[in-house]
């Protein structure tokens, strides 16, 4: 039976972005205000969502995941925007994401133009036009404000922003001076990090506040690099040194060193040209020193490389490895990627099944920022003191258990044995004849089979069981080290049994078993993608956390 605008189940849909290049005449409320109005007067009164995608792009068409989902489990009849040029500026996702509505049946309406099927690729077509010709509009606008010295980003480690000014603070720029110093004495990376975190000098996110400040509470190598590598220090504003690889795509590339924009004297230094440059011949003389001493070869080196035989990828299985960020000219940030995607690259069915994977990647220092923070949820969280205590109640219970079961199969066995060696001797005393003494030494074969595997899987279970009456202690031990000095290798292998990475729709109901999640663990996963911790414990208990 067909439904009636009344009962049609309806989510409405806004969206507005800078990428629109001066289309963003009204609010992204008064947006909503409208097809709000629009719906009513036209007696579309089930409004079952209202998405706001304030500041999304046209041409990411990610954001339409959860509408495809709704749409796959018929929970919604209608979507309603603004105009075709709201549902993005990709003609060829545009077509998909419209074609996929219509075979699940979903209604589309346009509020200020008419949505019609066959016109709809060529209002794509326009709308995909337009996106590249803001885009070019916007890249040049940027280069222009660059050029005239306009500041278009925040501000860094060691300073304020004052209008379009970077000015001093004078709180953390000291600490600038010093990492500088101390470096120019000869001093490491690490070793400069760790002198910081003795100091309790808060790191550069936790000075500004961000949101993702308690999870980087250590000062590390990589903050370290940043800050004796910026150039902005020596008062000269840096700008263009990256660029979109298409106006399509969030992805970025680094442009050479010729085409970046730098502006001397732009603002006030904190260290003095002949200390930076000092300092850049010595990062130049010990890495020339490192490449002669590995003969030329780049090894993967050890430092932060925490997660190795720890780290592994959710959809094959394999371990993840460590990808340096350098790469010759190119700079991206140190990350872990699949093993088999890096070895077969993407997944190829037609060469064979299970051929290739995807990336999994996921940055060092996100990865460092959700375990951290998982490892102080464990600390606040009571109900995982209760969880160890409890393991710890149940192991001694099954261990009383055990050693009963035990004294028992010892006794059975013993019992069996004698029996087997008296039919033996009744054989000889030719007590029993031959057939009697086959049959009888068949069943006793059967017995005892079965009860050495039953002592011995009761043995191994009370081997495992005396090992982990002692986790309580090595888990708390771990994580009180951790907090101390860091993450270390050590301490994670401890505490985790391995860490698992998933991509969104990848874990399967087989996996939800096999891993102890529950349902909201599992949706989670399933969902959105993410982390999962596996956590030395008697009963596997598996607890997710977003990827960053």
């Amino acid at each position: 039976m067909k439904k009636s605008n009344k009962e049609k189940r309806v989510i409405i849909y806004c969206r507005e972005s800078r990428d629109d290049y001066g289309e963003n005449y009204e609010r992204i409320e008064t947006q909503r205000d409208l097809l709000i109005k629009y719906c009513k007067a036209h007696g579309y009164t089930n409004i079952v969502d209202i998405i706001m995608d304030d500041d999304k792009s046209g041409t990411d068409f990610s954001r339409f995941d959860d509408i495809k989902n709704k749409a796959k489990n018929k929970q919604i009849d209608v979507i309603v925007f603004k105009n075709s040029a709201r549902l993005g500026r990709n003609q060829k996702e545009a077509l998909a994401f419209v074609e996929y509505l219509e075979e699940q049946g979903v209604e589309i309406i346009f509020e200020d133009e008419q949505y019609n099927e066959e016109m709809f690729g060529l209002y794509a077509w326009f709308n995909e036009r337009r996106a590249r010709d803001d885009s070019k509009n916007i890249r040049r606008n940027l280069r222009h404000k660059i050029e005239e010295g306009d500041l278009l980003v925040k501000a860094i480690y060691g300073y304020d922003k004052d209008g379009k000014q970077l000015v001093i603070n004078n709180e953390t720029a000291p600490v600038v001076q010093e990492i500088f110093e101390l470096y120019s004495k000869s001093w490491g990376y690490q070793k400069i990090a760790t002198y910081l975190n003795k100091k309790g000098i808060p790191t550069p996110s936790q000075s500004r506040n961000f949101a993702n400040a308690k999870q980087t509470k250590n000062w590390k190598a990589q903050h370290v690099v940043r800050i004796l590598d910026d150039r902005r220090y020596i008062g000269d504003y840096v700008g263009g040194h990256t660029e979109k690889l298409s106006f399509k795509s969030k992805k970025t590339r680094s442009k050479p060193q010729e085409e970046w924009t730098i502006i001397e004297n732009h603002h006030q230094a904190i260290i003095n040209k002949e200390l930076f440059e000092k300092v850049q011949k010595i990062r130049a003389k010990r890495k020339k020193e490192s490449d002669k001493y590995n003969n030329g070869f780049k090894f993967v080196d050890t430092e932060n490389n925490l997660y190795s035989g720890l780290l592994y990828c959710g959809r094959c299985g394999r371990p993840m490895y460590k990808r340096k960020g350098t790469s010759g000219t190119r700079k991206r940030p140190d990350s872990y990627l699949c093993k088999k995607y890096s070895n077969e690259g993407a997944i190829k069915e037609n060469i064979r099944e299970n051929y290739g994977c995807t990336p999994h990647r996921i940055r060092i220092e996100h990865l460092d920022q959700i375990v951290n923070a998982y490892i102080d949820n464990l600390i606040s969280n009571s109900e995982f003191k209760n969880f160890v205590m409890d393991n710890v109640k149940a192991i001694s219970t099954n261990k009383v258990t055990l050693e009963n079961d035990l004294t028992k199969s010892k006794q059975v066995l013993e019992k069996l044995q004698n029996q087997y060696k008296q039919i033996y001797e009744d054989k000889l005393n030719d007590i029993i004849p031959e057939f009697l003494f086959k049959d009888k030494k068949q069943e006793l074969d059967k017995k005892i089979s079965y009860e050495e595997e039953k002592l011995q899987e009761n043995q191994d279970k009370l081997n495992n069981l005396n090992k982990l009456e002692d986790k309580e202690e090595l888990i708390f031990k771990a994580i009180e080290d951790i907090k101390k000095n860091g993450l270390r290798k050590e301490e994670l292998s401890r505490l985790f049994d391995k860490i698992v990475v998933f991509d969104k729709n990848e874990i399967t109901k087989e996996e939800k078993d096999l891993y102890n999640l529950n349902d909201m663990m599992y949706n989670e996963l399933y969902e959105n993608g993410g982390i999962a911790f596996h956590l030395k414990f008697m009963y596997p208990q598996t607890i997710t956390s977003r990827r960053l």
